[in-house]
């Protein structure tokens, strides 16, 4: 009876043997963050700006994605001139927080306003900012509206 067993075994230890030599860093999950601010209110855009500096702080560059997503009345956070414009910069380049807003809302603001709109260097553009948040979340991101 032991010998019916022993290719039962065998295959378990072939199966075992890739987790017994993987890395910490090999298992490691990066943590992925998708933040939404839709709002114009200067204190909710300060604390989407907090919340992603802590998040980085906390789980260490490198460790965690954190994507802003701007769209609706929150574009202005991104918007030049901008009072946040020298916290963006930071978060942008030295915490490798990515900053996202909606096509759509561009596109309709210029239309109602009849002038381009400026938005700070470090955004890029996206077809739609709920499109985008759906996309991330499908691709394993958290999704956070502070």
């Amino acid at each position: 009876m032991p010998n019916r067993l022993a290719p039962f075994f065998f295959a378990l230890l072939l199966a075992a043997i890739p987790f017994a030599f993987a890395s910490a860093e090999d298992t490691h999950a990066v943590t992925r963050v998708a933040l939404q601010i839709s709002d114009h209110d200067p204190v909710r855009q300060t604390m989407v700006l907090s919340v992603a500096n802590n998040l980085v702080n906390h789980y260490g560059v490198g460790n965690v994605e954190v994507e802003i997503i701007a769209f609706g009345p929150g574009l202005t956070l991104l918007r030049r001139p901008t009072r946040f414009a020298d916290r963006i910069t930071e978060l942008a380049e030295t915490k490798g927080v990515r900053f996202s807003y909606c096509q759509i809302t561009v596109d309709s603001t210029e239309q109602r306003e009849g002038q381009p709109m400026h938005l700070v260097s470090e955004a890029n553009a996206t077809a739609s900012g709920a499109v985008r948040i759906i996309d991330l979340v499908g691709q394993g991101y958290v999704h956070i509206t502070p």
